[in-house]
């Protein structure tokens, strides 16, 4: 019976995992195929973004980015996008597209939300994509607002610091004037006590208010 060398079985691994690799390729048609169509996006900032990176349309994987230029116009420098898209990805008129980052990794790609619009992008048409949000200058604005913030409560807790001495302040002087304070108090009750008494007396016996009247009448 004739025996294989290892250095065939090692080979012969190789050739299937080549092989199987080449076919899955290929049946997913994710490599080598330049099928479908082409669609332009523009940018200011693509952050990095590279040519092979994914392109969504509404989460769902559609194609890639073909090539990534510089584009120079009115004046202004800025980043043209090429996207391959497959054939049975339509997008909407109209459509948000924005660059995103996937995972841990930081990988960029291209997402595009599509979702209203009787009409659809045609093929070849230029995109204007939506300005990247870079996330050092959203840190950078984030400590910005913390401090504005925390000056604020400084602020307030400075107020709060004043309104309790202007409190204990208070309290002192309804203390150094109890004596005195009760004193009016007291008259007050009682002058109160006196119109109540007064306004009684009138109810029950209103001719008095026209007696009095007369009685301050001056003689001719």
């Amino acid at each position: 019976m004739k025996k294989y060398g290892n250095e065939f079985k090692v080979g012969l691994f190789v050739i299937l995992c080549v092989a199987g690799l080449v076919y899955l390729t290929l049946s997913t048609g994710k490599v080598g195929s330049k099928d479908g169509y082409i669609v332009y996006v523009v940018f200011d900032d693509v952050a990095g973004l590279q040519a092979k990176a994914p392109v969504m349309l509404n989460g769902l994987e559609v194609g890639k980015v073909e090539e990534v230029k510089p584009c120079y116009d009115n004046n202004m420098t800025r980043i043209i996008l090429k996207l391959r898209l497959n054939k049975d990805a339509k997008i909407r008129e109209n459509p948000v597209v924005a660059i995103k980052t996937l995972g841990l990794m930081g990988e960029k790609f291209i997402q595009i939300a599509s979702s209203r619009g009787e009409n659809f992008v045609r093929a070849e048409s230029t995109l204007e994509g939506k300005p990247y949000v870079d996330l050092d200058a959203l840190t950078s604005q984030g400590e910005i607002i913390a401090k504005e913030i925390s000056g604020l409560i400084n602020n307030i807790n400075g107020l709060t610091d004043e309104v309790k001495k202007l409190s204990g302040n208070l309290n002192l002087t309804l203390e150094d004037n109890k004596d005195e304070i009760s004193r009016i108090l007291g008259n007050l009750e009682i002058t109160t006590k006196n119109f109540e008494d007064f306004s009684a007396d009138l109810k029950a016996h209103p001719w008095k208010l026209l007696f009095k009247a007369k009685e301050k009448k001056p003689a001719k």
